[in-house]
């Protein structure tokens, strides 16, 4: 994963975070040789043609929505956009406004096995988190460098983001 961060004027800040994630893998290649080695045992069969066709389709959906990249933009006095761009070029995106931002935390969740870090917005009025890169889930030193970032422009703080970034 890579990250970046612009500055485009003194109110505004973009941080993008992108996956280096392939089109094309090497499971993509071994659903194409188990797909070939199906239709060979199967032989050719309305089943096993239907059978091929499903397993690739599956495939395919499932790339569709990976996500390639996903952005923060922070405008003082104006908001927050958060965008995510799927790898078939479809992108989702939410604007807050400035006004019904309570606060941007960084948080943890804690699961069986993994615990995760990552940088959220409350929402005034609304019962769930505006999680930032979600699915993306970057480093606790990249997650600060954002934080700090979009909380001297949101909240006018001290910017503390020029910390070195040590990120790979």
């Amino acid at each position: 994963m890579s990250f970046q961060c612009y500055v485009h004027a003194d109110n505004t800040r973009e941080y993008i975070m992108t996956s280096d994630a392939q089109r094309i893998n090497y499971y993509d290649f071994f659903l194409v040789l188990f797909s070939l080695s199906l239709a060979y045992i199967l032989g050719r069969t309305y089943t096993a043609y239907t059978v091929i066709a499903l397993f690739l389709l599956f495939r395919i959906v499932f790339k569709f929505f990976m996500v390639m990249e996903e952005t923060i933009l922070v405008i003082r006095d104006v908001g927050v956009q958060v965008k995510t761009v799927y790898l078939g070029g479809r992108s989702v995106s939410r604007f807050i406004d400035r006004s019904k931002i309570a606060d941007i935390i960084i948080n943890e969740a804690i699961t069986m096995f993994h615990i995760r870090v990552y940088m959220a917005i409350i929402v005034e009025g609304e019962d769930k988190m505006v999680v930032v890169f979600q699915n993306l889930l970057p480093r606790l030193n990249v997650l600060l460098q954002a934080y700090h970032g979009a909380r001297s422009i949101i909240f006018n703080e001290k910017d503390h983001s020029d910390v070195p970034l040590e990120f790979s």
